[in-house]
């Protein structure tokens, strides 16, 4: 392996500087191209799918519980047994879709930990510098149908800018899908600047049923 990377060395070394140019160009283009393919696009479709998911249960559950107190209101008006029956089904389903909703939610990581926990992830690499981290407002997730009084669901989005090597980068990266507690990712951009330095810019955010500051 040691004679091969020789062999290739030697043979960079021969180009004229506008084709060193353009193979380092080419380089860094197949780097950014890697990235975005093999960790990058998955992370973002998943993401794209668990924020559909959790606004369709959020939605279902906003549906029931209007349907609920469209029959509560009947039966106050109009008693009758039929009406009374599917007002408990639909009570017991409303109360399984928040039980979901409150599982997702539970078991990702608190908004107050998500700012510290990309730090905490950073400090670990001594070949990256933290540009900023900046906790930005929380964000509602609007639905068609809201109801009066029933529990709503932020956003908790962190930015997160550094710099540092490639391979630093991606270390990084591969760390933070490897944490043992879950968030989604939602903005990715990789800007290569001097050899061997790159920038990253990274939005992750997490869920939460207050309007709080994260802090960081």
């Amino acid at each position: 392996m040691s004679q091969y990377w020789q062999t290739l060395s030697h043979l960079f070394a021969e180009r004229k500087n506008s084709e060193k140019g353009l193979i380092s160009l080419c380089g860094l283009v197949i780097i950014v191209l890697s990235i975005q393919t093999w960790l990058v696009d998955p992370l973002l479709a998943q993401y794209q799918m668990q924020t559909n998911r959790l606004m369709s249960l959020q939605t279902h559950q906003q549906s029931m519980q209007n349907t609920i107190q469209q029959l509560q209101h009947q039966l106050s008006t109009n008693p009758d047994a039929d009406i009374d029956i599917e007002l408990a089904q639909l009570q017991a389903y409303h109360h399984q879709l928040t039980e979901q909703l409150a599982e997702k939610v539970g078991s990702l990581v608190s908004p107050s930990q998500m700012a510290s926990l990309l730090q905490e992830v950073l400090e670990k690499s001594q070949r990256l510098k933290l540009e900023s981290l900046i906790s930005l407002p929380a964000e509602p997730i609007a639905l068609q149908e809201p109801v009066v009084g029933a529990e709503r669901y932020f956003v908790h989005p962190v930015r997160i800018e550094l710099t540092g090597s490639y391979f630093a980068i991606r270390d990084y990266l591969q760390a933070l899908e490897n944490l043992p507690v879950r968030y989604y990712w939602r903005r990715f951009h990789y800007q290569v600047g001097e050899h061997p330095q790159a920038r990253l810019l990274l939005e992750v955010y997490t869920l939460g049923t207050q309007k709080e500051f994260i802090g960081g």
